[in-house]
């Protein structure tokens, strides 16, 4: 394991990618959407700043985005409605944010 990441750090990213992935093979996006906000977070709070830390934080913006089902993450809309927010899946792309959550997790693994 490379000193410059905590071990316990690594363990619980690999959890969240895992479980976001779990979540998403399940047909349960608000899960998973905790999983990567939440792997987000640690990645931003304890990962130095670096490639890695680039990485994993484009990877969980992507599978966000897709768990969206918009391609982009929403944001502040002055003229939307609270209802026009997505807050489900509503297409199939759903394996298309668990793999993301895998890569994501196999790259967790490989720097351990």
């Amino acid at each position: 394991m490379s000193s410059e990441f905590s071990g316990d750090v690594m363990d619980v990213l690999g959890q969240l990618f895992e479980a976001g992935a779990a979540a998403l093979d399940d047909g349960d996006p608000d899960t998973a959407r905790q999983c990567l906000t939440s792997a987000e977070t640690v990645a931003t709070n304890k990962l130095p700043d670096s490639e890695f830390r680039s990485r994993l934080l484009h990877g969980c913006d992507r599978a966000l985005a897709t768990v969206d089902g918009d391609g982009e993450r929403p944001g502040p809309n002055p003229g939307a409605g609270a209802g026009d927010r997505p807050t489900e899946r509503t297409g199939d792309d759903s394996h298309v944010a668990a793999e993301h959550c895998r890569v994501m997790a196999r790259q967790v693994d490989a720097r351990r």
